[in-house]
């Protein structure tokens, strides 16, 4: 069963003054891919960009416990990293 990796960019100032645009962005995996985080993307005018992965499943309190952020500039591709 195929599947699809969706991940969210969000862009705006670091501030929080400006709301800034999302963007969906999807690509599709195959079965020996399994899916289990979103990637939601925070572009800033200034300063670094962020990456936040939470879990695909789950309830939101479990979400809201289970995340992790880095600079987008640490994350790389998984065939790049092999």
């Amino acid at each position: 069963m195929a599947m699809t990796l969706a991940w969210t960019t969000m862009d705006g100032s670091a501030d929080g003054i400006d709301d800034g645009t999302a963007h969906e962005d999807a690509a599709p995996t195959d079965e020996a891919d399994a899916v289990l985080f979103d990637a939601v993307v925070v572009r800033y005018e200034s300063g670094d960009d962020r990456c936040t992965l939470v879990p695909c499943d789950g309830t939101t309190t479990e979400k809201l416990n289970a995340w992790l952020t880095a600079d987008l500039e640490a994350v790389v591709d998984l065939d790049d990293a092999r």
